[in-house]
């Protein structure tokens, strides 16, 4: 039961640093990959799980440790394409 509500949310973990690799083996040059792109639906991936997360603390009455730790690691990984953006434009300029 318990690991039924962190399945989800470290698949999309799983998914997202599979996409950010992708993203930024292309943005530094190291390899020509084609996909580097799909990093930028890692925020929306993020946002998912947060909302999944915090439909799971909402329906038990005492919040888990390890779907806080999750949260926190969505919202690192929800903000971290954008600074790639903001960072890989200002080179540009």
């Amino acid at each position: 039961m318990k690991f039924r509500c962190y399945a989800f949310p470290l698949l999309i973990f799983a998914v997202n640093i599979f996409l950010l690799s992708l993203l930024l083996i292309e943005i530094s040059g190291i390899k020509q990959v084609n996909q580097g792109g799909l990093g930028f639906i890692v925020p929306f991936l993020s946002f998912l799980s947060f909302l999944y997360i915090r439909a799971q603390q909402r329906r038990r009455c005492q919040v888990s440790r390890g779907l806080s730790i999750l949260q926190m690691i969505n919202a690192i990984t929800f903000i971290l394409p954008f600074i790639i953006l903001i960072v890989f434009i200002i080179r540009i300029l």
